[in-house]
């Protein structure tokens, strides 16, 4: 094993606690286990947060402690609950944490989806709180604090947690072990002090996250808003540079760091033989007609993504340009999320709803009743979990890809597409409310309420000089390349401490 890739208890000393050990927490696991057919079969979950922490963990090692969610989860666990993964090629641990039905229903489903996640989203006319789910949340946190003392118990470590599911953790951890280092990744925006004053329990999360020693954001923006809750809800005192805030006898550091992607990864398999086959099946599955132009979409099936504005523009498209009817074939990968909440499962039928809508009155069939007969449809719509091989045939094929989230931490799809662009053919329009738009500004950045808007920047998109569309695809890969997930962790574990500011053993 080579320095670059040892884990991270091998390249520092054991004596010293910031070097030590790296333990990850999160709500979400990184890989589930279920029965199919009577055979045990392992799957990647799908979601930004897991997508670009499995990376981190393989390089660098450790144990990561997360919810078991897989039917045939506790099918493989050893007696501490724990797992070597990936199960093909382990690199590291995975400790799972058992959720009763009540913690699932009302902390993660209820406080953490239906409270925390329109609130952080500014969708606040989808936030539907019950006193139930805050102590069901208080639970769920507890059960997740007493298997991470429990594995501190055995070994010292570096906790670093992430997500808005866990907002008590830290503050739960600090009240046993209070010398223990915790950093905590807020991945979702943080709402300003005018949306933030309308949770019931804004104090405990604030006293929580600032019992952290290190607390990180996507953008400045977003650092900016927390320090504003800060001071107006809790009093706390904020240096003048405005990263370091003192709260009850505690320090906690702010730092904004975007997270990434693996650009050399997707960048590798884009080039692979596995996609170059794929994307010709995916094109005959599709358009048909070689010369047909493809835009692509590839979200989640949530609400902030922006679905249902999106579908409306492309409608808008056709409408003002008819003459890219048959020219030009939308593709929306949805990935189902959350279907166990109402309000998901209505948003996924309205989505399909409007699908048909416009696929019926655009949707055309040429040549018919002869050998040469196909059909267009202006939206090719494909529901469900794909292959990563399969994804980045779609990256690579498409010739511009959509992404118009009404807010948005970061979206790490903008980034995907731009690593799997190795053609340097296509063109990114983003969302001028996804915190990738920051970051990657050769991009056409949109704003997703303005319908006619998108639907020029579409137009734009397509008929932009091949010279242009290199330019602009090639300075965004040339940023990603230096801005991977690689740089992104390595980044983080330094602002914790656990990498000297110097050291540079745990890059390639």
């Amino acid at each position: 094993m080579s320095p670059s890739h040892a884990p991270l208890e091998e390249l520092q000393p054991e004596s010293d606690l910031s070097l030590s050990r790296l333990i990850m927490v999160s709500n979400r696991e990184p890989y589930e286990h279920r029965l199919i057919k009577n055979h045990l079969i392992w799957e990647r979950t799908s979601g930004g947060l897991t997508s670009a922490l499995d990376p981190v963990m393989r390089r660098l090692g450790g144990t990561w402690i997360a919810w078991g969610s897989g039917k045939s989860d506790r099918d493989v666990v050893d007696q501490d609950m724990v797992v070597e993964v990936p199960p093909d090629a382990p690199t590291y641990r995975l400790r799972r944490v058992w959720l009763d039905a009540s913690e699932i229903k009302g902390g993660y489903q209820g406080y953490a989806n239906q409270v925390l996640w329109p609130l952080c989203h500014l969708t606040l006319d989808r936030v539907a709180y019950r006193k139930s789910f805050w102590h069901a949340y208080q639970a769920m946190n507890a059960k997740f604090a007493a298997v991470v003392l429990d594995e501190l118990g055995d070994k010292s470590g570096f906790v670093w947690i992430h997500d808005f599911h866990l907002a008590l953790l830290p503050g739960l951890i600090k009240a046993s072990l209070p010398s223990q280092p915790v950093a905590v990744f807020w991945h979702t925006p943080w709402p300003g002090p005018d949306a933030f004053r309308i949770l019931p329990e804004r104090r405990e999360l604030l006293e929580s996250l600032l019992a952290s020693d290190l607390a990180m954001f996507q953008t400045r923006n977003f650092l900016h808003c927390f320090v504003e809750c800060a001071k107006e809800f809790l009093g706390a005192d904020v240096r003048s540079d405005g990263h370091q805030i003192d709260y009850k006898g505690h320090t906690t550091r702010l730092v904004a760091r975007p997270i990434s992607v693996s650009f050399q990864a997707w960048s590798e398999r884009a080039h692979s033989s596995q996609v170059v086959r794929a994307m010709d099946v995916l094109r005959n599955l599709h358009v048909f007609q070689p010369e047909i132009r493809i835009g692509l979409g590839v979200d989640r099936l949530d609400y902030t993504k922006g679905l249902l504005k999106r579908l409306w523009a492309v409608d808008a498209f056709f409408e003002q340009y008819p003459h890219y009817r048959g020219r030009f074939t939308f593709i929306q990968i949805a990935v189902p999320t959350r279907g166990d909440v109402e309000a998901y499962r209505s948003y996924r039928e309205l989505i399909r709803e409007t699908v048909n809508d416009i696929n019926m009155r655009y949707g055309s069939i040429s040549d018919l009743g002869s050998p040469q007969a196909s059909r267009w449809r202006p939206i090719e719509f494909r529901e469900g979990r794909i292959g990563m091989n399969t994804l980045a045939a779609y990256y690579r094929m498409a010739d511009l890809a959509l992404v118009s989230s009404v807010y948005d931490g970061m979206n790490l799809v903008a980034k995907e597409y731009v690593a799997s662009q190795v053609d340097e053919q296509g063109v990114l329009l983003v969302s001028h409310l996804a915190g990738a738009a920051e970051e990657l500004t050769d991009a056409l950045v949109i704003n997703p309420y303005d319908l006619e808007g998108v639907a020029d920047a579409i137009r734009q998109a397509i008929e932009m000089p091949v010279e242009e569309r290199r330019h602009r695809m090639r300075r965004m890969r040339a940023y990603l390349e230096t801005h991977d997930i690689r740089a992104w962790s390595d980044e983080c574990l330094r602002d914790a401490g656990s990498l000297p500011s110097n050291d540079s053993r745990s890059r390639e």
